[in-house]
């Protein structure tokens, strides 16, 4: 929580909790899959950092998805996850819009 206002920052425990969530599947091949997570990842960062409040928007995902999991409802989990990354891709496509029109209003502006 202390970091979520900081996309830099934030972005190494985030990567630990969604790392966490692929090793504890048991799964190898899901397991497998943390790097392509890692860099899905990263990326998204890079794209929406300009976030102004940061990823505490995204704390009580978070959260929730950890509760879901530690009550054992796999469905729980399962949803919760899907709105948290649903809303990081709106993160990201909204950052990606604004970056678009500051960067066509420059271009006008010469």
């Amino acid at each position: 929580e202390a970091v979520s206002d900081d996309g830099d920052r934030f972005a190494k425990p985030d990567l630990v909790f969604h790392q966490t969530i692929l090793r504890m599947t048991g799964n190898e091949l899901i397991g497998s899959l943390a790097a392509l997570v890692e860099t899905a990842l990263v990326m998204s960062f890079r794209l929406s950092n300009d976030n102004p409040e940061g990823q505490r928007h995204s704390l009580p995902l978070h959260r929730e998805v950890a509760e879901k999991i530690a009550a054992g409802d796999a469905a729980g989990a399962q949803k919760a996850l899907l709105v948290l990354i649903d809303n990081a891709e709106d993160d990201v496509r909204r950052s990606v819009e604004n970056r678009n029109k500051r960067r066509n209003d420059r271009g006008q502006q010469s």
